[in-house]
């Protein structure tokens, strides 16, 4: 790795590192974004949420009454990975389930009331984090981003 490539938050036992074909790798620097996207979201909301716990209760907002099926689709998760995510949302008192009439097995999730609030609070925190990145890429880098890996999710 060049000394211009070298992360300004590198550790220095970090620095040396010699990644090989990983340098290149999508894969690789994808995992790693995700990770520290996922740390930024902890320190920012001071919630143990998940940005995919997060995204899932901000999907059913935007649509209530949606099958767990569907949301799942949207999150990009498999109904088996869903399901405890709702059990605890359940638990916590911010979603209710209804069975959806034209089918037994299905059922139509929305937001409580303290659901909706628990979004409320965090989005406010998820607005702040992501100007964050929009002052560190800039407005037009940050829209390329979105753009590239919404076209990265269609070649898989």
């Amino acid at each position: 790795m060049s000394e211009k490539n070298k992360p300004k938050n590198a550790v220095e036992g970090d620095m040396d590192m010699d990644l090989g074909a990983l340098d290149n790798n999508v894969g690789y620097h994808m995992r790693k974004a995700v990770l520290a996207s996922q740390g930024s979201f902890l320190r920012e909301t001071g919630v143990k949420l998940l940005t995919g716990q997060y995204s899932v209760m901000e999907i059913i907002a935007q649509n209530p009454g949606r099958t767990q099926s569907a949301i799942a689709h949207a999150a990009g998760l498999d109904r088996s990975s869903l399901v405890p995510i709702l059990n605890q949302f359940q638990k916590n008192d911010l979603i209710v389930r209804e069975p959806v009439e034209n089918d037994k097995r299905a059922y139509a999730v929305s937001l409580t009331e303290k659901g909706q609030k628990e979004l409320e609070d965090l989005r406010e925190k998820v607005t702040r984090m992501e100007q964050r990145f929009i002052t560190g890429l800039g407005v037009r880098n940050h829209k390329q981003l979105i753009t590239l890996l919404k076209k990265f999710l269609d070649v898989l």
